[in-house]
């Protein structure tokens, strides 16, 4: 294996959010010719299941000991220009080990939810020692809870290329946990009992929802991409009581599909009302079955300037092209700020460098 220039750290087991935006931030990395690699901070009963992706896209990855000293060994023996956390154990720890191997560190916070519990205090403690790294926010609201500088960056995804076909279903994707709102999206489509609803993921609220599920709802489950499935989509529903900006917005709009959204996180900024989707107030569960209902009802000719639109969006803002860049001026400054050398490279169309497993 090539000697890896940015270490990207997370401590993780499912597939989720931040996981995907991890995906596509090594992607677009080696896109503009530097060499990557994913840290997972340890391998849990299973492999990851980002594992196959990272095959597929031929993308260099490595499980860790498992334990705060696997980083310290690992940043020791490798010497990136740059590690970069994700998620608050690779954050807490990432940032321990960087200073003490002085290495420059930044990291991204991505999550809207504080969460309960020993989770808490994990979140507390991240945030309290964001100090010691530089550290990027994927929403206004997320860089609030953080002290210190702090720079906010879109997520983004790699556009898809073809052509584009939508269905008529009106769709839910993420995590059937509370702050993700799948309890309002069954309430949505019971007041919509003539159209078509699917819920894509899985979560510790399954069995109470499918046991109030209603006949016009399909649960769908844990899927490894979207991509086969966005053909059938018509609508992306976000009924999300806390956000900061979801991938799966960003890569429903790659497809041409609008988004319906409560006002959360940075969606307000991402979509906007008439143009590409729309932007409703916050659990007015009434206004959006309304809303629904008219996407229904609109023409052909509209729903095609809307998917215009979406991918518009996505490809101006959005897109590797577009934050990649930032993100690597980013790096520069922290690592120049350190008495180091930033190393300059040219972006790269492909890559045909193979990685180790």
């Amino acid at each position: 294996m090539d000697s890896s220039d940015i270490a990207i750290l997370l401590d993780s087991r499912h597939l989720g959010g931040i996981e995907t935006h991890v995906l596509h931030l090594t992607r677009g990395l080696r896109q503009f010719g530097y060499s990557p690699i994913i840290l997972f901070y340890r391998r849990y009963e299973e492999a990851h299941p980002l594992e196959p992706l990272l095959q597929r896209h031929q993308l260099a990855f490595e499980y860790l000991e498992g334990h705060p000293y696997g980083v310290h060994h690992w940043l020791k023996q490798n010497t990136p220009q740059i590690l970069h956390t994700h998620g608050y154990k690779a954050g807490i720890f990432g940032r321990l080990f960087a200073w003490l191997t002085k290495t420059p560190v930044v990291s991204t916070f991505h999550n809207g939810d504080q969460g309960q519990g020993l989770m808490r205090l994990y979140t507390w403690l991240d945030q309290a020692s964001s100090r010691f790294s530089r550290n990027i926010a994927v929403s206004p609201e997320i860089a609030s809870r953080l002290p210190g500088s702090v720079s906010l960056m879109n997520n983004f995804i790699d556009i898809p290329t073809g052509e584009f076909e939508t269905g008529q279903k009106v769709a839910f994707v993420g995590r059937l946990s509370h702050e993700k709102g799948p309890d309002l999206f069954l309430q949505l489509a019971k007041h919509l009992p003539e159209l078509s609803f699917t819920m894509y993921g899985s979560g510790p609220l399954h069995e109470a929802l499918v046991a109030n599920k209603t006949p016009n709802v399909n649960f769908a489950g844990q899927v490894g991409s979207m991509e086969p499935h966005w053909h059938k989509i018509g609508l992306l529903c976000i009924t999300s009581r806390q956000e900061g900006l979801p991938l799966v917005a960003l890569e429903a709009m790659a497809h041409g599909i609008p988004v319906l959204s409560f006002a959360v996180g940075a969606l307000p900024q991402l979509v906007i009302s008439d143009q590409n989707g729309w932007i409703i107030t916050d659990g007015h569960l009434k206004q959006m079955s309304q809303q629904v209902r008219q996407w229904h009802q609109l023409s052909d000719e509209t729903r095609n300037n809307l998917a215009n639109q979406c991918i518009e969006t996505v490809r101006k803002g959005y897109s590797y092209a577009a934050v990649i860049p930032k993100v690597l001026e980013f790096y520069k400054k922290a690592v120049n700020a350190k008495g180091y050398t930033w190393p300059e490279k040219n972006k790269q169309s492909s890559v045909s460098k193979q990685s180790c497993y």
